[in-house]
């Protein structure tokens, strides 16, 4: 513990992408879900990654790919207010899908109004190409 600089009990930690962090919230059980729900599970990115996502995720994505970007921004925004309404009404397991959902959609939606050069820079940039386009 001293190594650490551990001083006061719980002292939790966590690491993301090799960071080390203080965990400072409440220990609430289902705070402690909600956080390790948003925070440290892997999340679905069905453009980059299809096998980040799971069966339901694949299949909501596949659902909502097909459709205009006034549709996907108008159920984003659903999504959301039905988050804030029904944060302390719903189950932990409900609110972890609305928010999959939402962040499915908002990936979709990148990809959709992502423009040609700007894809083309992005590209360049991970492969260390620097040329102007």
């Amino acid at each position: 513990c001293r190594s650490s600089y551990i001083t006061t009990y719980p002292t939790l930690r966590y690491y993301v992408n090799g960071t080390e962090y203080d965990y400072t919230g409440s220990l609430a059980v289902e705070t402690l879900r909600e956080f390790i729900a948003t925070t440290l599970v892997e999340t679905c990115n069905p453009i980059l990654d299809g096998n980040t996502c799971s069966d339901r995720a694949k299949r909501y994505a596949n659902k909502w790919d097909g459709k205009d970007v006034v549709k996907i921004v108008g159920e984003i925004e659903r999504l959301e207010k039905m988050m804030e309404k029904s944060e302390s009404s719903t189950t932990a397991e409900l609110r972890s899908w609305m928010r999959e959902r939402r962040d499915v959609l908002k990936i979709i939606h990148g990809a959709k109004v992502a423009t040609p050069t700007e894809a083309m820079q992005d590209r360049k940039a991970r492969d260390g190409n620097s040329e102007e386009l």
